[in-house]
């Protein structure tokens, strides 16, 4: 979405900018807006061709992690079994798995861990006679990292899921970022309830008034003047889908 809007931007801004170098031209305005047009189309290619590269059809580090929030922590589970099969022993104790013997918790959840939930897994460790456990976090805190030396006879180490990225991608097993397409009827309604807001209506107003001072100034008055009334017609567009939102 956001990359839409940018290259919406950047075309208006570049079909401005070659209309304003193609005015000099001694040709009349049909001319005049063809060509600005084809600028616009071959600059905008190369603009999106170098600065709009096509990602990797992968999931970065940072979506993986916000993946496995939303699958829960018995997906992460099973990708750790896959990750462990034929090479290290895996047990789901429930409350924690072990890797070969080493009990290892599991956070995956969009806050930090809490003082209680420590005070659980130390209780776990406690209980099982463990002295030292891991705790595979999304979302680590200083405070609760500090908190947790005070137990002193039970060590609990935060760890990130980079290993467990890093493995994953290795094994072919990261998931495809595969965002459904949106329809392009769906797609223009979000953009008109982005772009077409009663906010920009009064950006555009301002911007058409300051034009048409301009224009009393300025040699390029009819351009001025055009440029004004296309800011206006976007504010009676914007203040019209406002209306009907509301």
């Amino acid at each position: 979405m956001a990359i839409i809007l940018d290259l919406i931007l950047v075309t208006m801004t570049v079909f401005i900018s070659s209309y304003i170098g193609v005015y000099f031209l001694p040709l009349n305005l049909p001319l005049r807006l063809v060509l600005s047009a084809l600028i616009t189309i071959v600059t905008v290619s190369l603009i999106r061709r170098i600065f709009f590269k096509p990602r990797n059809n992968r999931m970065s580090y940072r979506k993986y992690v916000t993946y496995l929030i939303w699958q829960g922590e018995d997906y992460t589970k099973d990708t750790v079994e896959r990750l462990c099969k034929d090479k290290r022993e895996f047990k789901d104790m429930g409350e924690y798995i072990l890797i070969d013997n080493t009990p290892v918790f599991i956070w995956t959840k969009y806050g930090s861990i809490s003082a209680d939930t420590m005070v659980k897994y130390y209780r776990t460790c406690k209980k099982n006679n463990m002295q030292k456990a891991y705790i595979l976090t999304t979302n680590g805190d200083k405070k609760t990292t500090a908190f947790i030396k005070n137990f002193g006879d039970v060590m609990l180490i935060y760890c990130n899921f980079k290993q467990v990225y890093n493995a994953v991608r290795k094994n072919d097993l990261l998931p495809l970022d595969s965002k459904n397409k949106i329809p392009a009827k769906q797609m223009l309604t979000m953009i008109f309830q982005t772009a077409f807001t009663r906010k920009n209506a009064f950006r555009f107003i301002g911007i058409s008034l300051l034009l048409l001072v301009i224009s009393f100034v300025t040699p390029f008055t009819n351009y001025y003047i055009a440029i004004a009334s296309v800011n206006l017609a976007l504010a009676i567009a914007c203040m019209a889908v406002s209306i009907k939102n509301s």
